[in-house]
């Protein structure tokens, strides 16, 4: 661990303890393990009867957990996907990234995104634009009117192909037009939208910053000032609950875990560690209340006190 993130973390430990009751008032006892054959899982996304998907890059598979824990395979090969969400039909979107978590066979990530239909068959939703394919699409989220935001970061890795000029985010229109949205982020990843329409959160694991933007009624966003600045490692995938705190799972080493923070105060509220790198969050359960926690190659569960934002949040 470098300097800068041991002093980070004690800082974290230090703001923590300050209020002892912190984490008690988010969390509801300790993490509990629900699988462990995966190799990196990403992409956490629950649909209507509860059942968690994940995706697993180096396997390039997406599965099911049922809420009984039962688990099977929903998609192999899964083009490499990365980031995944549910639309408000039922139907699950898909973030297919680049190879570079798949380097047996690097032409393996689609770069793309997808959506799922019932009948098992993908249909493309976007998989270039100016004419040249995408990075490696990396997270997603939808608005209140079904428009797709996501993010296309470029790792300088010596596997990605930097095709688009930029590290950009992107928006898929219901009528299926491409727009990019932001330019100026050095490697946009895990973002989420509020249930009002009004604002997006977006990282940016270049400057290891967590943004925040006004989502304006044409669809842009406009900057609204940086939430969190992690000194190592910024949120990869997020969530939220009812009271607007955001779950980020970030850091490496000792201080990789799930940091809940306050955006309005710009205050991290509690802090809890994971074994292995956090890479993705979401929530679900019967009462909203369980928190899905992607860990190295592993999915635990928490309860919380407060009830977490279902995506899609209407239905």
């Amino acid at each position: 661990m470098s300097l800068s993130t041991s002093r980070f973390f004690i800082v974290i430990c230090l703001m923590l303890c300050a209020c002892q009751s912190s984490r008690h008032a988010v969390f509801s006892g300790r993490p509990e393990l629900l699988f462990a054959e995966a190799k990196l899982t990403e992409g956490p996304a629950v649909d209507a009867s509860g059942a968690l998907y994940f995706s697993d890059q180096p396997n390039d598979i997406i599965r099911r957990m049922t809420t009984e824990g039962k688990v099977k395979s929903v998609l192999q090969p899964s083009g490499v996907t990365n980031g995944m969400a549910f639309d408000r039909q039922g139907r699950l979107l898909m973030c297919q990234a680049n190879g570079s978590n798949y380097p047996q066979d690097p032409t393996a990530g689609k770069r793309r995104v997808v959506r799922l239909e019932e009948d098992s068959t993908l249909t493309v939703l976007a998989d270039s634009y100016h004419g040249q394919p995408f990075i490696s699409p990396n997270d997603l989220c939808i608005d209140a009117q079904g428009n797709i935001y996501f993010t296309d970061p470029y790792y300088d890795d010596g596997i990605s192909e930097k095709s688009q000029p930029v590290s950009g985010v992107y928006r898929i229109a219901t009528t299926g037009k491409v727009t990019r949205v932001l330019s100026d982020l050095q490697k946009p990843n895990g973002m989420i939208i509020t249930p009002d329409n009004q604002t997006m959160y977006i990282s940016d694991r270049g400057t290891q910053q967590l943004h925040r933007y006004q989502v304006k009624p044409d669809g842009t966003l406009t900057p609204a000032g940086v939430v969190f600045k992690f000194p190592d490692r910024g949120i990869d995938g997020m969530a939220l609950d009812t009271q607007g705190n955001i779950y980020g799972a970030a850091g490496e080493g000792a201080s990789t875990g799930v940091y809940v923070i306050d955006p309005l105060q710009n205050r991290l509220l509690a802090f809890q560690s994971f074994p292995e790198t956090a890479y993705n969050v979401c929530f679900g359960g019967a009462d909203g209340n369980i928190l899905y926690v992607c860990s190295g190659g592993s999915i635990y569960q928490m309860k919380t006190k407060y009830q977490g934002l279902v995506l899609p949040y209407n239905k």
